[in-house]
C-alpha cells in the first residue's frame, strides 16, 4: 500500500501522479504519525525549533485533528472558552462529553475553570491580547489553548503579529492556511508537561492512515518559511500596501494580520465575490458586506486585478427565499456561515431574528443543513 506503487512510467504525462513516488505508507524507513521515532519526529522537532515550541506534533486531517487532540487530552478538566470558537471545538466538546462553558470576557471566566480555550487571530485577522489572556489562566492555575489555525504564519516574519506559541499550553495551527502545505496539514504545539498526554490523544483520534504527501509538505513550507519569511512577507506588504494607495476607494477593514485583506462592500459582498470568481480570482469568504482574501507570496500578484474590479462594481447581493420561519424553534443541529465555520446557532439554542437574519443572507454557504433545510427540533 498504497497500490499505484510510486508509479512512475507516466513520465510527463503522470498528471496527478507525478507525486505518486512520495505517497507512501508505514515503512521501515518512513516513520509512523501514531507513534514516531524516527523521519516524522525529526521533522516535528524541527518544526518545533522554527516556531519556539518545546513540542510540535504533525497532522494530516487538517486543525480539526488538531483541537480534538488537544481536547481529548484535557478531557477531564473543566473548560471554558472565551468569544467565538471553530465547529471542531463544539463538535469534540459533545465526542467528549465535555461541559463546556462560554465566557464573554476574561472577568467571566469561572474562578475553577482549569482549562481556558481561545481563537486568536479570527476568520477577519483580528487577534486577541493573548499576553493578557495567559496572565489571567495563570492567576487561575488554568491551561490555555488557543486556536491559533490561521496564524501558522505568524513565526516567520517579524511584521507579523507574535504567535500565542509563546504563551499558551496548547497552540492549534492549520499550516495548510497560509503556508505552501498541502490541505490537511496541521500542528499542534505544547509545553513539555503535556507531551506525553498530547501524543497519546493523538494517537487515539487520527486515522491510522495519514497522508505522507501532507506531512512531507509541512516539513518543505517549515523549512521554506525558515529561509525566505522575512523577505518573502516584506514583498507582500509592499505590494498590498501599494495596491491599496492605487485603489482608496476600496474600503479595507482594520486586522493585525495584514495578510488577511477584507474588502468592504455594503450589501454586494457575495455580488463582488461572484464577480471576482468569473475573473479567475477565488476570495476565501464573502458575506453580506465583506471579503476575505488571504495574501500569500505565491498568489500576491492577484491583488490588484481584486482591487481594481472591485473599485469599478456597482451590483447587489441576490435576494434569498424568507427564513423567518425559524425564529423562536429550536434548532437540531449546530448552523452556521462556512467559512469561518462558527456556529451561529448551536443545537438547542432558539433561533433569535438576529440570528436568523445572519443565517437569511448567507444561504448559499450554511453548515448543518439536512438535505439543504435547516432542521428543528
Amino acid at each position: 500500500m498504497p497500490s499505484h506503487g510510486g508509479v512512475k512510467r507516466f513520465g510527463r504525462s503522470a498528471g496527478l501522479y507525478a507525486s505518486a513516488p512520495f505517497d507512501v505508507t508505514e515503512l521501515s524507513f518512513s516513520d509512523n504519525l501514531s507513534s514516531p521515532s524516527g523521519v516524522i519526529l525529526a521533522a516535528e522537532q524541527l518544526a518545533a525549533k522554527a516556531y519556539g515550541a518545546e513540542h510540535t506534533l504533525f497532522f494530516a486531517g487538517g486543525a480539526t485533528d488538531a483541537v480534538q487532540s488537544a481536547l481529548y487530552a484535557l478531557k477531564d478538566k473543566k473548560t471554558a472558552f472565551l468569544g467565538d470558537m471553530h465547529k471542531s471545538f463544539h463538535s469534540a466538546a459533545r465526542l467528549f462529553d465535555l461541559a463546556v462553558q462560554e465566557c464573554a470576557s476574561l472577568q467571566e471566566i469561572p474562578a475553577d475553570a482549569e482549562v481556558v480555550c481561545v481563537t486568536s487571530p479570527d476568520y477577519y485577522g483580528r487577534t486577541k491580547d493573548i499576553a493578557s489572556v495567559a496572565a489571567a489562566c495563570a492567576e487561575k492555575g488554568a491551561i490555555l489553548v488557543v486556536d491559533e489555525a490561521h496564524g501558522a504564519h505568524f513565526a516567520f516574519s517579524s511584521l507579523l503579529p507574535e504567535s500565542a506559541v509563546r504563551y499558551a499550553h496548547f497552540v492549534i495551527h492549520g499550516a495548510h492556511k497560509t503556508l505552501p502545505v498541502f490541505t490537511g496539514g496541521a500542528m499542534l504545539h505544547v509545553k513539555d508537561a503535556f507531551y506525553d498526554i498530547a501524543r497519546s490523544a493523538r494517537s487515539e483520534v487520527i486515522s491510522t492512515s495519514p497522508s505522507y504527501l501532507v506531512m512531507a509538505s509541512l516539513d518543505f513550507a517549515r523549512d521554506l518559511f525558515e529561509r525566505k519569511g522575512e523577505e518573502y512577507y516584506a514583498g507582500v506588504k509592499q505590494k498590498i500596501e501599494q495596491v491599496k494607495a492605487r485603489y482608496p476607494q476600496v474600503e479595507v477593514l482594520p486586522a493585525e494580520d495584514f495578510t488577511r485583506v477584507v474588502i468592504h462592500k455594503k450589501e454586494a459582498g457575495s455580488a463582488l465575490a461572484s464577480a471576482l470568481e468569473k475573473a479567475g480570482i477565488y476570495v476565501e469568504a464573502s458575506d453580506a458586506d465583506r471579503l476575505v482574501l488571504i495574501v500569500t507570496p505565491f498568489n500576491v500578484r492577484a491583488i490588484k486585478k481584486a482591487f481594481r474590479i472591485a473599485s469599478q462594481f456597482t451590483g447587489h447581493n441576490v435576494k434569498y427565499p424568507d427564513i423567518s420561519e425559524l425564529i423562536g424553534k429550536v434548532s437540531a443541529q449546530d448552523v452556521g456561515v462556512y467559512p469561518p465555520g462558527v456556529p451561529l446557532v448551536k443545537k438547542g439554542e432558539t433561533f433569535t431574528k438576529e440570528k436568523v437574519e445572519i443565517l437569511q443572507a448567507n444561504l448559499d454557504r450554511l453548515f448543518g443543513t439536512v438535505d439543504g433545510k435547516i432542521k428543528t427540533e
